[in-house]
Formats: structure tokens, C-alpha cells, sequence
């Protein structure tokens, strides 16, 4: 292939403003959060319109060139970084709110949209989109949807597919799909919109969304939970899971040290647990007599119960922003569910496998509620050679197995998981991802690397 020529053909679609070559761009475009490789990609072009998609798709097609979707990069699992040279798509300016239908609560919005944005726009309406999770301030819409994101609240509003109404999408084809019919009923076969949702970028472009609203839930209350027995975390749970939580997340204090670490205006000084639950409900009667039979019990050492916002904020604080204080040290990251009845097991294990072994800091956080646990291994030595890396994640994903789980809950396959996904999915389902692949993108020029082979 010729790459002058390719690049200036992509002079003929996009303006010069809107097409970087330069370092500084490519460092920044070519990583998530999570991954550090060292690619090359040859520019980073930002469509304004959907015309500008379909003709880079097509372009890419002509030049049998890969390219890359890309919206925040908030991602956990390498799913929206270059692996080699790369055209990198992406949908920064792509970011508006196209419409309001207030029929049926939906916004029409384009993908690179920012969550809170979104969220803001429903508060503002007097309505609620309840997907979130610590990186919503710059994860985008479409990205969400690309990865089905879950979040801090899936126990009670479940993930970002729920919210889903419509789409329109470029196949890798250069095909432009419509399936945003906004009926409530339409039983004509397979929703295709949903081929697209979670599929990673490997069959399409997201060139806009439907997003679903719902009604504004009432004021609710924050609880923080700290215990230092790992067994007490079930008879914990079993209580709490019997009412209406919004919310119901576990961290360590391994995750709470690394938080005060990075940043110095959190005060823990009066955390001293082992272990921690947040939850976030409505007023509900019992609870707070369930909360004294914990206490009382000796499950917990203490209980914090927020009494405004601002008490609320700061103890969502101490689990937010435990992603983005391990960030720096280049974690071995794993997003894995087991049953929820096994969650305990899952933690108890965990510590013991890393228990005697001083070249690793191991930070446990995740969503108690449906079984996501995050495992984060930072190394405290640069002496560790790949095989050792290779055989923690054996070691873990045993452990996931073994007790009914997942490799991957929330984050997707991306480039980082996609061997151990080949290795131990489901075969069958693995030949569809592959067969719908060849159909919407014969060329294979989607970003490639991910999820699949």
C-alpha cells in the first residue's frame, strides 16, 4: 500500500485542522487507560458528520488499510488502542445532544457524547440515566455502547444495552444501517442494533444513538461498611441484599492506602478496616435495624451513614478513584464475575495465592451485587519476566473458573484478553463472532487485534 497516497486521499475528507500526524496526538491516541504500546498510527482524523465516516470506512476499504473507533479511551482491556500503524477514528467532535423526544424520554445523540454529559442533560430534564462508573466525567456514549458498559448501579438499572432505543451505525463494509425506528413493539425477526452493542468496534462504527431516560429515582442515603474479617462479608451481604440497593461496592484497604497515596486531599486517617462496603438506597424500613444487628453482631467495626451530599460524595470518593490512583504503576489488570454466592471465596483465594509473595501489591475492588470483582496486581519489582506475569493470570483465571465465572464482567476483551477469550470461550459462540465479522466487515480492516482472531 501506498501511504502518501493513502493520507492524501484523506486530505480529500477531512479538513487539515481535523487530521494530526504529529507526536503529541499519537501518544495521545493510541492507548486506553490500561495498555502502553508502543504503535505508530498514521493519523487520527475527527469526523463532524456521518458522511465523513462513511467515506474513511470506504477509503479504508479501497486502501485494504485498518483503522480504529475511537471515543474516550477509557477503557480497561485495550480495545480502542492502535497495535501497529493504524488509522485512529475518532469521534471528539462528534458530541452533541441531536434531539429530545419527550414522549418517550429518549435523547438522540451523537457517540462521542460524554456520560455525565448525558447525565446532566437528564438531571436538567428532571429525568435520570442511571449508567455510571468512575471514568463517566470522559468515557463516551459510543464507547459505552461498544462495550456494554456496566458500572456502580447495575444491581438495581442494569447496563448500558437497557438504555440502548436505537442506533445507526457504518458497517466495516462502508454500509450505513438505520435501526433506530423508535417503536416500542416491531416483532420483524433479530433486533440487529444489538449485533452491534458489545461487539467492541469489530463490525461497525456507532455514528449515532438513541438513549433511553427514566424517571428521576428519589434522594437516597450512602453507608460505609468497614469490617476486617473476610467471613463476615456474606452474613454482610445476605442483610444488605434483602432491600433495594442502588449500589453495593467492595474495596480493601490495600485499594484505600493506594487512593491516600495519589492523592493527598482524601482523609482516611479514620479508616482503619481491612475491608469496606458502600451502599447507596432509598429510605427503606428495617434498615437501619439491620445496620445495628451488623454492628452489633460484631460483623462490622464501623458504620458511617451519610446526612447530606456532601457526606455522600466524599464516601464514593474513597472507591471512584481507586482506578485512576493505580493507573501510574501499570497494573496487571483482571475484570472477572463469579455467582454472586461465591464472591467471598473469590476474595478469600485471591489473598492467599498472593498472600507469601512479596513481588506483588494486590488491589481488589468491584461491584458485590453482581459478582464483579476487579483484580489489580502491581509489581514491586521491574525483575518480574513474562512467564511469571503468565502464570499469575493461569493462577487467577483457575480460581474464576473453578468457581462458575468470567474472564471478562464489564471492561470487554480488547487486544489484552483476546488470547486467554480464544483460549476458553465457548467455541461455538466464538465461530459467530467471527462469521458476523465476515459479514459486516469482509475486509477486516475494523480494528484489528480485538476480541476475536
Amino acid at each position: 500500500m501506498n501511504k502518501d497516497s493513502f493520507y492524501n486521499n484523506l486530505s480529500n475528507i477531512f479538513d487539515k485542522p481535523n487530521i494530526k500526524t504529529d507526536v503529541s496526538n499519537k501518544e495521545k491516541y493510541r492507548n486506553d487507560w490500561a495498555t502502553r504500546f508502543d504503535s505508530d498510527p498514521v493519523a487520527i482524523v475527527f469526523p463532524k458528520e456521518l458522511e465523513q465516516v462513511i467515506d474513511v470506512v470506504k477509503l479504508c476499504n479501497e486502501f485494504n488499510y485498518p483503522l480504529i473507533p475511537s471515543g474516550g479511551r477509557t477503557g480497561l482491556s485495550g480495545g480502542a488502542s492502535a497495535l501497529s500503524n493504524e488509522l485512529i477514528v475518532s469521534f471528539d467532535k462528534m458530541n452533541k445532544i441531536l434531539d429530545f423526544d419527550e414522549s418517550s424520554s429518549t435523547v438522540l445523540c451523537q457517540p462521542g457524547l460524554i456520560t455525565q454529559n448525558l447525565q446532566s442533560f437528564a438531571k436538567n430534564n428532571d429525568l435520570y440515566y442511571p449508567v455510571d462508573f468512575s471514568s463517566s466525567g470522559s468515557s463516551q456514549i459510543g464507547g459505552n455502547i461498544a462495550t456494554n458498559a456496566g458500572g456502580i448501579r447495575v444491581i438495581k438499572y442494569g447496563s448500558t444495552s437497557q438504555y440502548v432505543a436505537g442506533l445507526d451505525v457504518v458497517t466495516g463494509n462502508g454500509h450505513h444501517l438505520s435501526l433506530d425506528d423508535m417503536l416500542i413493539k416491531n416483532a420483524t425477526g433479530p433486533d440487529i442494533k444489538n449485533f452491534f452493542i458489545g461487539s467492541e468496534g469489530i463490525y461497525g462504527l456507532i455514528t449515532s444513538c438513541r438513549m433511553r431516560l427514566i424517571k428521576k429515582p428519589d434522594e437516597t442515603k450512602v453507608v460505609l461498611i468497614g469490617f476486617n474479617e473476610i467471613s463476615s462479608l456474606d452474613e454482610i451481604s445476605k442483610l444488605i441484599l434483602k432491600f433495594d440497593v442502588e449500589a453495593i461496592e467492595f474495596f480493601t484497604k490495600n485499594s484505600l492506602d493506594q487512593v491516600k497515596k495519589e492523592f493527598k486531599n482524601i482523609d482516611t486517617h479514620h479508616l482503619g478496616n481491612d475491608y469496606y462496603i458502600i451502599i447507596e438506597l432509598h429510605d427503606q424500613k428495617g434498615f437501619t435495624e439491620d445496620l445495628e444487628k451488623i454492628y452489633h453482631a460484631k460483623l462490622a467495626k464501623e458504620i458511617i451513614i451519610s446526612s447530606n451530599n456532601s457526606q455522600k460524595e466524599s464516601i464514593w470518593q474513597y472507591r471512584l478513584l481507586i482506578s485512576e490512583s493505580i493507573s501510574r504503576s501499570s497494573p496487571i489488570k483482571f475484570d472477572v464475575a463469579v455467582p454472586v454466592k461465591n464472591i467471598t471465596r473469590l476474595i478469600n483465594e485471591l489473598q492467599k495465592l498472593f498472600k507469601k509473595n512479596e513481588f506483588y501489591n494486590l488491589i481488589l475492588f468491584g461491584h458485590l451485587g453482581d459478582g464483579n470483582l476487579h483484580i489489580n496486581v502491581l509489581k514491586n519489582t521491574e525483575n518480574l519476566k513474562s512467564k511469571d506475569i503468565s502464570s499469575i493470570q493461569k493462577n487467577i483465571y483457575s480460581i474464576i473458573f473453578k468457581l462458575g465465572g468470567t474472564l471478562s464482567a464489564e471492561h470487554g476483551i480488547g487486544a489484552n484478553k483476546m488470547k486467554a477469550f480464544m483460549a476458553y470461550e465457548n467455541k461455538i459462540k466464538i465461530e459467530i463472532i467471527q462469521n458476523l465479522k465476515r459479514y459486516f466487515d469482509n475486509n477486516k480492516i475494523l480494528n484489528p487485534g480485538k476480541l476475536v482472531e
